[in-house]
C-alpha cells in the first residue's frame, strides 16, 4: 500500500507546484514511510506525488510516480496486482520493455494497450492516477469492491486526487466544511456514503469507479461503473464446495506475493481459521504468525481469547495478543479521528488500529484478514433474522393501506419505547412511505431518533431529507438486473456497496496504514466474489447453518465442533466505556469545546440528557459513540459548520 496525489489544471494556467504535492504526500508518511516522488508534467499543467510503503520489489526502481519508456504516460499507485507477473509477459510478447520488477510498471503499458479499459484486466485492489500527457488526460480508478480509497474535488479551475482527504486540504482553494447531508446519512450508516464525503466538494471514487478528466473540458465528468456486485445467473454445478476450496486456495496463493513478512489478523473464528489453514498449507516459509486483541473489561467482548489460543496452538501459528485498556481508547480518541480522515464510527477501529501496530511492531508489514466473508456468505445472524422478520410480517403488513402503519409508528414513536420497539417504529414509518424492509446491516440511528437528536436549524435546511435515498439507486439497479431478486440478493448487494467498502474495509485501511502495514482481503478476490455471487441460497445456507460451505471447508483442516461453535463476534465493550467515566467525561468537555458550532447541528441537551440519564443499553452507547467519535474528528480537522 501507499500514498498518492495529483493535480491537474483545468481551465486556469497556474503552474503547478511540485512544493504542495510534496506537500500533500507528506501528509501520508504512514501510508509510505520507505519513498517518495513528485513528478511535474514539462508545461507544469499537471503533477503526481506519492509515498510508498515497499511491499514489491524493494529497490529504488520501485519508486513512483512512474513512467513508460518515452513519458508520454505516468502514474501514481496504491496497491497490489496479483496478475501482474501474467500481464507482464503478455505485454513483453508486444515488444513493450520493463525496467522494474514491480506490478505498477505494468499498469503504464497496459494503458497503451488498451486505453482506459485497461483497468477490466487487472486483479487486484489498487487505486489509480494516470496521466496520458499526449490526450491531457487524467484517468481515476478503484479496485471491485474498494479496498483502497481515492479522493477527489474539483474546484472552479483545478482537479485535485489523493489516497486521504487530510492531502487535498493541503490546497489554498480547499476548505474544510461540513457536508451536511452526508452528515445526516452518517448518523445512520456511521460512514458518509459514496459517492459523498463529510467534507463539502470532497467526493470518493465509488468501488468499481472510472473518472476520466479531460483537461479544458470544464464539464462535471462522469463517474462508470467497470464491474457491479450483482447476483450472477445461478450455478448449477454439483461440484461447488470443490470450486470453493480451489478458488479460495488460488486467492491466498495470490495474496502471498510479497517481499517482506506476512502475517494474519486472527479471532479463531471460522474465516480467520480457514484463512490460516491455507496460508499454512501454501506458505513455504516458516511458522505463520497470528495477531488478535482483546479488551480489559469486566466481560470480554473481543471474541473468545482462550479460543483464539487454542486454535492457533493447534494450528502451530507463532501467536501474538494485545490487551487494550479503556484509558487505552481515551487516550488515543483523538489521534484516530484524525486518522479516519473522516468519521468512521465502526468502535472496532480501536482494537484494529492497536492488533496492526503490535504486527508492525514484530516485523509484519503485510496482514491477511477475513473482510467479506460474511457479506458473501450469509454470515450475518441479522441476514436470518431479516428474511424471517420480512416473511412473517413485513409483506403481510406492507399489503395494508399505508394508514395503517403510519397510524402505528406514530403511536409507538410517543411512547417511551426499547431498542427493539424502535426498530419496529422505524420499519412501520417506512413503510407508510413506501420504502423497501432492508437499509444497512448496521444502522445507528433510523430517521425519527435522528430528528429528535438535530438541532431545529438544520432540519429546516435539510427539509424533508431521508437516509433511504442512499439505498435507493441500488434497489433500483437490482431490479433492472434481477425483478425477483430475493431479500437475500438485495441485502447482499446493498451492503457490498455501502457497508463493506465504506465502513468495513476503510476501517482495515485506515488502522492498518497508520501503523504502515498493509491488509490484504483473500475473501474478496475478484473470481472469488463472482462465485459467491452465482451459487444458489440453498449453498450459502446449507442445513440453515450461516456461512456453511465455509465452515465445511474449514472442518477439512480442524476438527469440526471448533468450526461449527457458536459466532462469538468482534465486538467492543462500548457501554463499559461510557459508564466508567473516562469516556463520558471526555465528551462531555467535548461538547463545551465549541458548543456554538454543535448547537448548529445538535439539540445539545439531548446529547446530555442521553449521555447521563438515557444510557441503558448497548444500543444507546453506540449511539452515543456515533456522535462521539464525529466531535472529536471536527476538533482534529478544525471543519467548519
Amino acid at each position: 500500500m501507499c500514498g498518492i496525489a495529483g493535480i491537474v489544471n483545468l481551465t486556469e494556467y497556474k503552474p503547478v507546484a511540485e512544493g504542495l504535492l510534496r506537500a500533500m504526500a507528506d501528509t501520508m508518511v504512514h501510508r509510505g514511510p520507505n519513498d517518495s516522488g513528485v513528478w511535474v508534467s514539462d508545461d507544469r499543467q499537471t503533477g503526481m506525488s506519492h509515498r510508498r510503503l515497499s511491499i514489491v520489489d524493494l529497490s529504488p526502481a520501485g519508486r513512483q510516480p512512474m513512467t513508460n519508456e518515452d513519458g508520454s504516460v505516468w502514474v501514481t499507485f496504491n496497491g497490489e496486482i496479483y496478475n501482474f507477473r501474467q500481464l507482464r509477459l503478455e505485454l513483453e510478447n508486444k515488444g513493450h520493455r520493463f525496467r522494474s520488477n514491480t506490478d505498477t510498471e505494468v499498469l503504464v503499458h497496459l494503458y497503451e494497450e488498451h486505453g482506459n479499459a485497461f483497468v477490466e484486466a487487472l486483479d487486484g485492489d489498487f487505486a489509480i492516477g494516470l496521466w496520458d500527457d499526449a490526450k491531457k488526460r487524467l484517468v481515476l480508478c478503484r479496485d471491485r469492491v474498494g479496498v483502497k480509497p481515492l479522493y477527489y474535488i474539483r474546484t472552479q479551475y483545478r482537479l485535485y486526487f489523493a489516497s486521504e482527504i487530510k492531502a487535498l486540504l493541503q490546497a489554498a482553494d480547499v476548505e474544510a466544511r461540513l457536508n451536511k447531508r452526508a452528515f445526516y446519512h452518517y448518523l445512520s450508516y456511521l460512514v458518509a456514503p459514496t459517492p459523498h464525503t463529510m467534507v463539502r466538494g470532497v467526493k470518493k471514487l465509488p468501488p468499481a469507479g472510472i473518472l476520466v478528466v479531460q483537461q479544458g473540458d470544464t464539464r462535471v465528468p462522469d463517474v462508470r461503473l467497470f464491474w457491479e456486485a450483482l447476483p450472477r445467473r445461478p450455478q448449477l454445478s454439483e461440484n461447488l464446495d470443490e470450486q470453493l476450496k480451489s478458488l479460495f486456495e488460488s486467492s491466498v496463493r495470490k495474496r502471498l506475493m510479497s517481499d517482506v513478512p506476512l502475517g494474519l489478523l486472527f479471532s479463531g473464528g471460522v474465516d480467520s481459521t480457514l484463512n490460516l489453514c491455507i496460508f499454512s498449507a501454501l506458505r513455504d516459509a516458516g511458522v505463520a504468525k497470528t495477531f488478535t486483541v482483546t479488551m480489559e473489561t469486566d466481560g470480554d467482548f473481543l471474541g473468545d481469547r482462550e479460543h483464539a489460543r487454542e486454535m492457533a496452538k493447534v494450528l502451530g501459528s507463532d501467536h501474538h495478543e494485545i490487551r487494550i485498556t479503556n484509558r487505552d481508547m481515551v487516550e488515543v480518541a483523538l489521534k484516530l479521528a484524525g486518522i479516519q480522515d473522516e468519521p468512521i464510527s465502526d468502535p472496532t477501529n480501536i482494537p484494529h488500529y492497536f492488533v496492526t501496530r503490535l504486527a508492525r511492531e514484530s516485523g509484519c508489514t503485510v496482514l491477511q484478514a477475513g473482510e467479506g466473508a460474511d457479506e458473501l456468505f450469509c454470515g450475518y445472524d441479522k441476514y436470518l433474522r431479516f428474511m424471517r422478520y420480512e416473511e412473517k410480517y413485513w409483506r403481510p403488513l406492507s399489503k395494508l393501506p399505508r394508514f395503517v402503519p403510519a397510524m402505528a409508528s406514530g403511536a409507538l414513536r410517543i411512547m417511551k419505547t426499547s431498542s427493539r420497539l424502535r426498530k419496529i417504529q422505524d420499519s412501520l414509518s417506512r413503510m407508510a412511505k413506501g420504502q423497501k424492509f432492508f437499509l444497512s446491516s448496521v444502522l445507528a440511528f433510523y430517521e425519527g431518533e435522528k430528528r429528535c437528536l438535530l438541532s431545529r436549524h438544520l432540519l429546516d435546511e435539510l427539509g424533508d431529507t431521508d437516509s433511504f435515498e442512499v439505498v435507493v439507486p441500488y434497489y433500483e439497479r437490482l431490479h433492472e438486473h434481477k425483478p425477483q431478486a430475493s431479500l437475500l440478493d438485495a441485502m447482499t448487494y446493498i451492503d457490498l456497496n455501502v457497508q463493506l467498502p465504506e465502513l468495513l474495509l476503510m476501517r482495515a485501511d485506515k488502522m492498518s496504514m497508520a501503523n504502515s502495514v498493509e491488509v490484504r482481503v483473500p475473501f474478496l478476490d475478484r473470481d472469488l466474489i463472482d462465485f459467491a455471487l452465482s451459487v444458489p441460497q440453498s449453498f450459502k445456507l446449507r442445513d440453515g447453518v450461516l456461512k456453511e460451505p465455509l465452515k465445511r471447508l474449514a472442518s477439512q483442516y480442524v476438527p469440526r465442533e471448533r468450526v461449527y461453535r457458536p459466532k462469538i463476534g468482534f465486538g467492543t465493550p462500548v457501554l463499559d466505556w461510557f459508564k466508567k467515566g473516562e469516556l463520558r467525561d471526555d465528551f462531555v468537555a467535548q461538547l463545551h469545546v465549541d458548543r456554538t458550532d454543535i448547537g448548529l447541528l445538535f439539540d445539545v441537551k439531548q446529547i446530555e440528557n442521553k449521555l447521563h440519564h438515557g444510557l441503558t443499553s448497548v444500543n444507546d452507547a453506540f449511539q452515543l459513540w456515533t456522535i462521539y467519535n464525529f466531535l472529536k474528528w471536527k476538533q482534529a480537522y478544525a471543519v467548519q459548520v
